[in-house]
């Protein structure tokens, strides 16, 4: 039929919506909160959040936000929101992490948090996209498999790869223990040939051999 997607697809697209959005809600009950996500090189993110009193959802309350790559760098930070956003592209794969502080640990214990991660195609402004480019509903949502798939193939590429990487390492280590096995039996066989000498010539002075 016309228009319609095959099935299979239509789920691997959904699949990969839901799992390019991370929506979290906590107590924070310490004056600091981090939350870490794992992101692929090269993919847009964008972070939504919210702090509020967690007996009065509508009482905001006053957060510093600070948003690090792997390596430490600061991707965002601010100071005295109760809710913002921030968005970057990673530049590296690896363990993202946004940290949240309040200003004592009494507001923290009364402070509760909503953050909501989207990554890859979940943080794409599609309805942006559509307008500038004049696309129908049914275009968009091809557009969007597309890109989900795409995404699915590239981190099936980076999994090859990290599973190379530890093949790699498995077999570097199953050799380093074959030598040290070889270099141990060697050692065992060569102090066994030194005692054998060494009584030998301790029976023969005694004149027992």
């Amino acid at each position: 039929m016309a228009g319609v997607l095959p099935w299979p697809l239509a789920v691997l697209g959904l699949c990969m919506l839901l799992a390019g959005a991370s929506a979290l809600e906590f107590e924070m009950q310490s004056q600091i909160k981090c939350v870490y996500e794992e992101i692929n090189a090269n993919v847009i993110v964008v972070g939504e959040y919210k702090a509020f009193h967690k007996e009065n959802v509508g009482q905001g309350v006053f957060v510093s936000v600070k948003v690090e790559d792997p390596h430490g760098a600061v991707l965002h930070e601010s100071n005295g929101k109760s809710d913002g956003q921030f968005a970057f592209t990673a530049k590296t794969a690896g363990e993202y992490k946004a940290c949240f502080s309040v200003a004592d640990i009494q507001t923290a214990y009364q402070t509760k948090l909503k953050v909501d991660w989207r990554t890859g195609v979940a943080a794409t402004d599609w309805n942006a996209i559509a307008k500038k480019e004049h696309l129908d509903a049914l275009t968009v949502e091809l557009r969007k498999l597309e890109d989900n798939i795409r995404e699915v193939y590239s981190e099936m590429l980076q999994l090859q790869q990290r599973e190379q990487e530890m093949r790699n390492i498995s077999e570097e280590t199953n050799t380093r223990v074959a030598w040290f096995s070889i270099a141990s039996l060697g050692v065992c066989v060569c102090s066994a040939l030194v005692q054998l000498w060494y009584l030998r010539r301790f029976f023969k002075r005694k004149k027992l051999l």
